[in-house]
């Protein structure tokens, strides 16, 4: 088990990609640390995890809220010793977040939802992992971005920004956490048709233009999973991946390369 004895926590846990990560972090021996905003949810995952032989807590936690953030972050870390690694798996509907959308008929504040939700929690949660990690002598960061950063796709102007925005984050934040041990790292997913979010994106494209955006089959013949992507999470959680910090890694199934 590579996460063997580790404490990792999973923010947004209750989502498609969060719980993916959290039942394999579990199932590589970690204590999964789950938080999000759907107490139900959470308890059974935390349930599921348990029933099959894992360690889990549960505990609701706003991951856009900075005191909040700032509180859980410390009482894990008393109440484990440290706090190993950190995954935010946050997102939203689409259609909450203004996309897929014209940017004619997409105004600032819409084009602001994800940055303001992703981004923002993206950076909270980092930062106060980050600066307990400092402390203790190391810990693994891991982000999440998509493969629309190296794609011209119409209609996806706020989501891509972030993705783009996150990535730039990683590198930043892998330069100032680098010298006290902390690794910060990025899994760029594609499309992973199993959630939710990409089967509301493709029916807004659409609606949009009557017709579902181009898809070329990746080299691998099929599309990522969820379990695709928790295994490269966990990847860079995990000590296999001690000399590497400031990356992005894509998990397309090859369509995207260099």
């Amino acid at each position: 088990m590579v996460l063997q004895s580790k404490n990792l926590l999973v923010f947004a846990a209750s989502g498609a990609i969060g719980q993916g990560v959290a039942r394999e972090f579990a199932r590589e021996g970690a204590h999964v640390w789950l938080s999000g905003r759907n107490e139900a949810a959470l308890a059974e995952l935390a349930a599921q995890i348990r029933a099959d032989g894992g360690q889990a807590t549960a505990d609701v936690v706003d991951a856009t809220e900075a005191e909040a953030v700032n509180r859980y972050v410390s009482r894990v870390a008393e109440m484990a010793g440290r706090i190993d690694g950190v995954f935010n798996a946050i997102g939203g509907r689409p259609t909450e977040l203004g996309y897929p959308r014209p940017v004619a008929e997409l105004p600032l504040d819409e084009f602001m939802l994800p940055l303001n939700l992703i981004l923002g929690s993206t950076y909270l949660t980092s930062r106060a992992a980050g600066l307990q990690m400092a402390r203790q002598g190391g810990g693994s960061i891991i982000t999440l971005s998509a493969t629309l950063t190296g794609m011209a796709l119409a209609n996806m102007a706020g989501i891509t920004t972030v993705c783009g925005a996150i990535e730039a984050l990683t590198r930043s934040l892998a330069g100032e956490f680098g010298s006290a041990g902390v690794r910060v790292n990025c899994v760029r997913g594609s499309a992973m048709p199993e959630t939710r979010t990409i089967q509301e994106t493709m029916a807004g494209q659409i609606a949009i233009t009557g017709q579902p955006p181009q898809m070329v089959m990746p080299p691998l013949g099929r599309p990522i999973t969820v379990s695709d992507t928790a295994g490269a999470v966990t990847f860079l959680a995990s000590d296999l991946s001690s000399g590497m910090t400031g990356q992005v890694i894509t998990v397309c199934a090859g369509a995207f390369v260099g």
